[in-house]
């Protein structure tokens, strides 16, 4: 190849200058990119933090807007967008938290949580097939998942298969009952629900004992006194479902349900 001439050198000059200008900026921009992805993410994590604490401290309004700050600076925060949708869950904002349940399970399909915040905001909105599929998708990548177990079963039970219900919401209440102390707050409603599978499968004797059992742990909750009575209308002992009768509409008097119990009791 022959050498370049005399007076090609100086626009060769400065065409190398301009190529290492150039590289420089694209360095130099490059750096100033990183650096502000830095920023963003540390800003991202101090927003997430707020709104994690605001969360835990159920201030759930403030909490979505720390948490929707956090994924505006990185939309890849996957912790963040879980946390908004409990958020948007525990504000009653159910469809939005499906939203985010959903994008978040594309992102991270192995995360049990997101399946059963899905599970319960649709449950919430009464999409109870829908609902059996998240829960069961929980379940599906830990087994050990109370709250998903007790989701599955107050799926079944609101489908009325309650021959479905039952072993979850058992499950349920065997993780859930304590060796020493008081009961969780989501035990008597786990409890209810299954003496009610219970009555509605028959096994009224069952369900009597699981009734009264509640009624020890939650002496003022009226559907328990309803369900009781109905359990021993169906087993023909009339005074005793009159009395569990009469108890609820004491504590309800407008109970219609317990009405007609008390009717047909009579």
């Amino acid at each position: 190849m022959a050498a370049p001439s005399p007076g090609a050198r100086p626009y060769l000059v400065a065409l190398g200058l301009v190529l290492l200008v150039t590289a420089a900026t694209v360095r130099l921009a490059h750096a100033q990119g990183v650096v502000e992805g830095i920023r963003r993410g540390i800003r991202s994590q101090a927003a997430f933090t707020q709104g994690r604490a605001l969360y835990e401290a159920r201030d759930y309004e403030r909490a979505r807007e720390r948490l929707v700050e956090a994924l505006a600076l990185d939309p890849d925060h996957d912790e963040a967008r879980a946390f908004l949708g409990w958020a948007e869950y525990q504000l009653g904002e159910y469809r939005a938290a499906i939203i985010t349940f959903k994008t978040a399970i594309q992102r991270q399909p192995t995360w049990d949580g997101l399946y059963n915040g899905l599970g319960w905001s649709r449950l919430r909105l009464k999409r109870y097939h829908l609902a059996t599929e998240a829960f069961q998708g929980a379940l599906d990548r830990n087994s050990d998942y109370v709250d998903a177990t007790i989701g599955l079963g107050t799926a079944q039970f609101e489908l009325g298969r309650y021959d479905l219900a039952l072993p979850h919401l058992e499950a349920a209440v065997r993780r859930l009952e304590p060796l020493v102390g008081s009961d969780p707050a989501e035990l008597p409603e786990v409890r209810s629900k299954t003496a009610w599978c219970l009555y509605y499968l028959g096994r009224y004797r069952e369900a009597v004992t699981l009734f009264g059992r509640a009624i020890r742990a939650t002496p003022d909750w009226h559907g328990l006194y309803n369900g009781l009575g109905w359990c021993y209308l169906k087993l023909g002992q009339k005074a005793e479902a009159r009395a569990a009768f009469q108890r609820a509409l004491g504590l309800k008097p407008d109970y219609e349900d317990a009405r007609e119990g008390l009717r047909q009791a009579s």
